[in-house]
């Protein structure tokens, strides 16, 4: 298998696999409020409107290590003029049931924040184009399928051509990827590629694994022989509070970059769609996001 036929299953694959991304713009008087404590108190609320809901969406659906939550919830991009706000990504079983998820937010700002249970408002809610651009506040939600996914932030097109010249693979916040029990301190392409894989192949319908499973191997060779600089990084660890065991959990990561002097090759959907399926533990969290620098636009 060429390059261009990964590149054209990776893109088959992802069509299967639509997202509802929205950024969520807030006002949270009195609190700084994080991403563990807004999924907190909408799970809270979610659980009290539709405990079914709760379970397909918080828990997922499938088997053992079939079993996956549909949604994502990370930090939104530094603004000041939309801060603070988060981004939400719905995907696979939860797109079904937007009403009670937006009205569990709703629910979700009059139970309110911290100890003093302070409410918080939600100023406005906007879709997310595959560029990352907002649409107008109001408008209906967008859906999309991630083979449209782009590079971020030179938005070049998600073709081969547009994976020329040197690229950055980046890990803003902490990245939980596990191999034989232990966390990867020094992930490969190779382990991010797999990592995206296995993410996938609980989100395709069933109809796509053929096609998954064709271009898994040839996927796994491309990222074992795309040149590549040793892994740049340090430990990020994150604090979360579990309600549900009235404790602090520590979740310990890596944060960094790897850089591909030759670009990503016939990989680049893979991981442009990864920007918004994110891989390892704790993705509903907003752990794991995969940043993609593409240098080599325009390039010949």
């Amino acid at each position: 298998m060429d390059g261009a036929d990964i590149a054209a299953d990776l893109k088959e694959v992802l069509s299967h696999v639509t997202v509802r991304p929205r950024r969520l713009l807030l006002d949270t008087p009195g609190v700084a409020a994080s991403v563990p404590m807004l999924r907190g108190v909408w799970g809270a609320a979610l659980h009290g409107l539709d405990a079914e809901v709760w379970r397909i969406v918080f828990e997922g659906r499938g088997a053992g290590s079939m079993l996956t939550p549909s949604y994502i919830l990370r930090p939104a991009p530094p603004d000041p003029e939309t801060a603070p706000a988060i981004e939400w990504v719905g995907f696979g079983s939860a797109l079904p049931y937007d009403a009670v998820l937006l009205r569990a937010w709703d629910v979700a700002s009059g139970l309110g924040l911290g100890p003093e249970r302070c409410r918080f408002f939600m100023k406005s809610v906007e879709g997310l184009h595959p560029d990352g651009e907002a649409s107008v506040p109001g408008d209906a939600p967008l859906d999309w399928t991630l083979d449209r996914a782009v590079v971020a932030p030179s938005l070049a097109p998600v073709t081969p051509a547009g994976a020329r010249g040197s690229s950055t693979v980046r890990f803003d916040a902490p990245l939980r990827l596990i191999r034989e029990g232990r966390l990867v301190t020094a992930p490969t392409l190779t382990d991010i590629v797999l990592g995206g894989l296995r993410r996938l192949r609980v989100l395709v319908p069933e109809h796509a694994h053929n096609t998954l499973r064709r271009l898994w191997g040839p996927a796994l060779d491309v990222a074992g022989t795309l040149p590549a600089q040793p892994w740049r990084g340090q430990r990020l660890d994150m604090v979360r509070w579990s309600g549900r065991q009235q404790t602090e959990l520590e979740l310990r990561g890596i944060a960094g970059a790897l850089e591909l002097p030759e670009g990503v090759g016939p990989l680049l959907p893979l991981l442009a769609a990864l920007q918004w399926l994110h891989i390892g533990k704790g993705t509903v969290f907003g752990l794991g996001q995969v940043r993609l620098t593409d240098r080599g636009q325009g390039n010949d």
